[in-house]
């Protein structure tokens, strides 16, 4: 039995992308340019390749980012402190480390995130609303 899909492969560019319009708009009448489509359609593979290599490298980021959190809280926090104040722990001054422990207590006791409440609601409002509605 044919499918829409073995149908869908054999079109050209621009009748995809108006297959794609169509499609798109019969989902509560969503509207998308057609030149939109044809844009991404037209992308090497290795452009579209990009952000799913992207995301894996991410993905391992996240999975060893959250390892070290997991072994020890306080030296994952003081680390990316230490990352954003350039601080080389092996040069580290007496004032700085005194600085980087107090300011760990200060951190469990606000029960603070690791990134700025702001970066974390600008991260909310594109999920939620998307970047084009996003006001500054």
């Amino acid at each position: 039995m044919k499918t829409y899909f073995d149908e869908f492969t054999k079109l050209s560019l621009n009748k995809m992308a108006q297959k794609i319009t169509d499609m798109t708009y019969c989902y509560q009448e969503t509207r998308v340019p057609i030149t939109h489509y044809k844009k991404l359609l037209g992308k090497s593979a290795e452009e579209m390749v990009e952000s799913s290599v992207a995301i894996n490298l991410i993905d391992t980021y996240v999975k060893t980012l959250k390892t070290l959190h997991d072994e020890n809280p306080k030296w994952f926090m003081q680390a990316l402190l230490c990352i954003d104040m350039k601080i080389t722990p092996a040069n580290i001054k007496a004032n700085e480390y005194q600085a980087l422990e107090l300011t760990h207590a200060k951190f469990l006791e606000d029960k603070a995130k690791h990134i700025s409440k702001e970066y974390l609601e600008m991260y909310e409002d594109i999920r939620d609303n998307g970047a084009t509605y996003r006001v500054e």
